[in-house]
């Protein structure tokens, strides 16, 4: 019996090859899907990294709202805004050398939920800024070393978030345990004292100085202009009813977390607070005209003499940590966030008019109110 012929059956190994070739990629083809996916996370990467952005300037915002709570519940405690503590002494300048107080960021701890670190400061008899200038010892360093505050760190910052501080002999000496060096905070905000132009002017007015509302330290104009007070020899407590401007229209801080450059690209950390004893010092703040050792000189705080993030003009008094006119500067592309006396918080861009409109917001009583946008 005779079978009829269909064709030769393919094996099962025959099916396998076959379909295995059809289901290869050819070179060609993974050239082609790399450069896709490589164009997509081009696409794809400017946008996470600014989703990235977007969320540490909220955070940063947040940072600042904070600190202005907290501003307010000290003014609510003390009926006084917070600032930086100098000598009272009103003896002249051949005295003893002053010894460093703590600034308005460590006055303001209580009310940012750092209570326990607030209680172990010693604030008699010692120099928060730890240098052998004053003879005293710095009886907090191990409370400035051990200690950080979250809400003084901008979380779009580069910088260095310490510094290595050397302790004094008067350190040593009053602490046998106290080591070498220790390390304390630098803070990425620094609080608004005022101008150094009066609004719409471009060279300093010297009535200012005359009618004992600043002085000359050497490196820079002390001076009582601003939203912060700075309690002194000169200067003393002031309450919200001394914001003639009003709160809202008035700076309180800003950032300062970012790097100054000049025309060669070399880079400089000016921030008011880098400086001996970091956030925690005040430096000293006795008001004298120019006399040595430079007396007014003070930390964390500004009187902005140049445009936010502008390029180092060469000056030093836009260099040093103590010379007061450090002014502002941010990573947030564009411009700086800034605390203002109302606890608003609003982002103000490198453009703004530095002649007629910044220099009126960081004054507390020159009678600019800027009601139009900047």
């Amino acid at each position: 019996m005779s079978t009829s012929s269909r064709g030769s059956v393919p094996s099962i190994s025959d099916t396998r090859k076959r379909y295995a070739g059809e289901r290869a990629f050819t070179l060609v083809e993974l050239l082609v899907v790399i450069a896709i996916i490589g164009i997509l996370v081009g696409l794809l990467l400017p946008a996470v990294q600014a989703a990235r952005e977007a969320a540490r300037r909220m955070s940063c915002s947040n940072n600042l709202k904070q600190i202005g709570i907290a501003v307010h519940n000290y003014h609510d405690a003390f009926r006084q805004i917070p600032g930086n503590l100098g000598s009272p002494d009103t003896t002249s300048t051949s005295g003893p050398t002053p010894p460093a107080c703590p600034s308005w960021l460590v006055t303001i701890l209580p009310q940012l939920e750092q209570t326990a670190v607030a209680e172990k400061l010693d604030y008699s008899g010692t120099d928060f800024s730890d240098t052998n200038a004053s003879g005293l010892p710095n009886k907090n360093w191990k409370v400035m070393s051990e200690s950080r505050v979250p809400s003084y760190y901008c979380p779009s910052s580069a910088m260095p978030k310490e510094r290595i501080q050397n302790a004094s002999n008067a350190t040593r000496a009053w602490d046998s345990n106290a080591p070498a060096t220790y390390s304390v905070q630098i803070p990425d905000y620094v609080g608004s004292v005022g101008y150094y132009y009066d609004p719409g002017d471009t060279e300093f007015n010297w009535d200012r100085y005359y009618n004992g509302t600043a002085t000359w330290t050497g490196y820079g104009w002390l001076q009582d202009d601003g939203f912060f007070s700075m309690r002194n020899n000169r200067f003393t407590r002031r309450t919200f009813a001394s914001v003639l401007d009003g709160l809202s229209n008035t700076i309180a801080v800003g950032e300062h977390g970012a790097y100054m450059y000049d025309f060669d690209r070399k880079r400089y950390d000016a921030r008011p607070g880098r400086g001996n004893g970091g956030m925690w010092s005040s430096n000293r703040m006795f008001f004298e005209w120019g006399a040595a050792p430079w007396w007014g000189q003070t930390a964390n705080v500004t009187v902005p003499r140049f445009p936010n993030n502008s390029l180092y003009s060469g000056n030093y008094t836009q260099e040093w940590e103590t010379t007061l006119h450090n002014g502002f500067r941010s990573q947030h592309v564009g411009g700086v966030q800034f605390l203002y006396g109302d606890g608003s918080v609003r982002f103000i861009t490198d453009s703004v008019d530095f002649v007629n409109v910044f220099p009126a917001l960081n004054g507390r009583a020159d009678h600019w109110v800027i009601d139009k946008e900047y």
